[in-house]
């Protein structure tokens, strides 16, 4: 069996991957404003901006939940299939790739996370009507058809 550190080693990157390819988006009608495309799974962490357009808003302690649980879901799965399924065998170089990917798609996100005048709370300081839900892959063509399903 791999020891929890070395499962950790390979949990980190996995989850840091999937938090940024694989997310839920949520339609909402925010109270006093206007609809809008929010993004988070369980909690929306990420919001477009009301100050200006292309800017978003992020809420740091919904991003730390959402993070914790994409984390906690990722290790559960390999230590499981660790234990009870096939033994996970941690190469140096497949291990070398992974974090290469995440620390891409990592620097993605923070590039476009920085590049308007994006702002950050502690917390959504809103209240939201939930009009609807989906999930959504990063690549996907989901992304203009969510849009068009807001200005329906």
């Amino acid at each position: 069996m791999m020891s929890k550190k070395r499962l950790l080693t390979l949990a980190l990157p996995l989850a840091l991957i999937l938090f940024i390819l694989f997310t839920k988006w949520w339609i909402v009608d925010v109270i006093d404003g206007s609809d809008c495309v929010t993004y988070g799974f369980p909690l929306i962490y990420k919001a477009p901006a009301f100050h200006t357009s292309l800017a978003q808003q992020f809420f740091i302690l919904e991003f730390l939940v959402d993070f914790i649980t994409y984390f906690f879901i990722v290790f559960t799965l390999l230590f499981l299939i660790d234990k009870f399924g096939l033994k996970i065998k941690l190469n140096k170089k497949p291990l070398i790739i992974i974090y290469t990917i995440a620390i891409i798609l990592f620097g993605i996100e923070a590039s476009f996370a920085t590049v308007f005048e994006t702002s950050f709370s502690i917390r959504r300081n809103f209240d939201i009507e939930v009009k609807q839900t989906g999930f959504k892959f990063y690549f996907s063509e989901e992304e203009r058809n969510i849009y068009h399903k807001l200005h329906q």
